[in-house]
């Protein structure tokens, strides 16, 4: 929290385990919400929270860099809606990162992880963000890229994200799981199922 209070950020922290260490953590300027968990329910109720015109998606993992905060700034003050994400970095998977990178700038499908960033009006014109506990982040990049393709925004700046699940799984399950997880999506299985089914293999 005091990093985003040094670069003149507020957060609202939408917390699934409903800790009451959290909230003690979360002081104002920032906000504190309790939900039900789901990842794609509580990204949505911290967006419902808001009235800032642009709106920044961070994971409890993600430490963005000075450079993505600058070039965010840079977006906002050309007063245009934009929407995108930034390049994912997870130390010592820098292979795994980059091709993510490399996959997300040319399908304009993005991943949480990526740090994803909106202007509210372009998630308002696709119906807001997609409450569904899994594949959120590519739902709501689907919706988006079909709107507005030109106001994508594929930002070489850097958010960093934990590899624990990666090592912990294993990469090349991971990267299997993922996959196979996403051609399900795309072949309309209900995420619901899927996030069940995530969760208990992860």
């Amino acid at each position: 929290m005091r990093w985003l209070e040094r670069q003149h950020l507020a957060a609202i922290v939408v917390d699934g385990a409903a800790s009451e260490v959290t909230q003690l953590l979360v002081t104002a300027p920032h906000e504190y919400k309790a939900h039900q968990p789901g990842r794609g329910m509580q990204i949505a109720a911290g967006i419902s929270a808001s009235t800032a015109p642009w709106i920044w998606i961070l994971h409890a993992d993600g430490l963005p860099s000075g450079a993505a905060v600058d070039q965010l700034r840079e977006l906002i003050q050309a007063q245009q809606p934009r929407w995108g994400r930034f390049n994912v970095k997870i130390e010592g998977l820098a292979l795994i990162a980059y091709m993510m990178n490399l996959r997300s700038r040319w399908s304009r499908i993005c991943t949480g992880d990526q740090g994803m960033f909106f202007h509210a009006d372009l998630l308002e014109s696709v119906g807001g963000f997609p409450q569904q506990p899994l594949m959120e982040d590519i739902e709501i990049s689907r919706r988006l890229k079909a709107a507005a393709p030109a106001a994508f925004v594929a930002s070489n700046a850097v958010v960093e994200t934990s590899p624990r699940r990666w090592r912990k799984a294993g990469v090349l399950r991971t990267v299997l799981m993922m996959w196979i997880y996403r051609c399900r999506y795309f072949l309309g299985a209900d995420p619901a199922a899927l996030a069940e089914a995530y969760y208990r293999d992860g």
